[in-house]
């Protein structure tokens, strides 16, 4: 884990790449499992845009500092706020590469027939639908049936013991409690 060192009070903008990502953030947060109190959050999107996220949130006078919390896969996205934003609203990058779904094929205890013979040639959302024999397992309804905070809570936790996090990069564990 990297040292994650957010403002002692501060507003939090969670900035979640799909529905998968969202639901999680959304479950942790109400049942006071991460890092980030709930009444501090101004706010949950899916909206990715710079220009959008500084249009829809950062127009405002807050009390308090704002920070920014992105959760993603790819390292390659592009999220550059404008210079006027830029020093203002510090942005932290929560990486859940090669993908969310990682989580369930943890859940499931396959972490290691993934790894060994299916992970140069499948996805881990193909996994868990054709190995696993999940549905839609990036729709809400899974989710909600699936999951509940405290196997969230374990799955992130083994995955990130499980996985091979670039020193200096931040995973879903640093948001833990």
């Amino acid at each position: 884990m990297s040292d994650l060192a957010l403002p002692d009070r501060a507003h939090v903008l969670f900035v979640c790449e799909g529905t998968f990502e969202q639901y999680l953030v959304e479950t942790l947060l109400n049942e006071n499992r991460l890092i980030v109190a709930s009444d501090a959050v101004i706010g949950v999107t899916r909206t990715r845009s710079a220009a959008q996220i500084q249009e829809q949130y950062l127009n405002y006078d807050y009390d308090w500092p704002l920070v920014i919390l992105r959760v993603l896969d790819s390292r390659r996205e592009n999220f550059a706020l404008g210079r006027l934003y830029r020093e203002r609203y510090p942005v932290f990058n929560f990486y859940t590469h090669p993908e969310i779904e990682m989580l369930i094929i943890v859940c499931e205890d396959c972490f290691a027939d993934y790894s060994k013979h299916h992970k140069s040639s499948m996805k881990p959302s193909e996994y868990c639908m054709q190995k696993l024999k999940f549905g839609d397992v990036k729709s809400r309804t899974f989710l909600e049936s699936y999951w509940t905070a405290e196997s969230l809570v374990q799955a992130i936790r083994s995955y990130a013991a499980l996985a091979r996090i670039p020193k200096g990069e931040f995973s879903l564990a640093d948001l833990l409690k």
